[in-house]
């Protein structure tokens, strides 16, 4: 999958995202931005808000479409999840037990596999 792409995706599913991304995207490369720059920059600040604000609903929805993104089975896909998102909140897994709990299958083991 092409950076392209998988921004596309996380606009489509969070569309209040929007505002940041074009913020973050329109001095780089539009679009064709790096994921790991649109997911670092703009997806786990939203994620990490989230946690900090214990907004339950919004941490499943946002796992949830991590989960998603790990079935493409694509290996640039994973590195975006694994290193943009997973890597950068890994002190949140370490501070809140119950974070690990809400994720599934795929997200296990790539968490796993990176061991944090």
């Amino acid at each position: 999958m092409k950076a392209k792409e998988l921004n596309k995706l996380l606009v489509e599913k969070f569309p209040g995202l929007q505002e940041k991304y074009i913020e973050e995207t329109s001095w780089q490369e539009g679009e064709d931005t790096g994921s790991h720059t649109v997911y670092g920059d703009v997806f786990t600040p939203y994620l990490v808000e989230c946690i900090k604000e214990n907004r339950e609903e919004e941490i499943i929805s946002c796992f949830d479409f991590l989960e998603r993104l790990l079935e493409f089975r694509d290996v640039y896909v994973e590195e975006v999840v694994t290193f943009s998102v997973f890597e950068s909140i890994e002190y949140l897994f370490k501070e809140t037990d119950s974070l690990t709990n809400l994720l599934k299958k795929n997200s296990r083991k790539v968490l796993d596999e990176f061991e944090m």
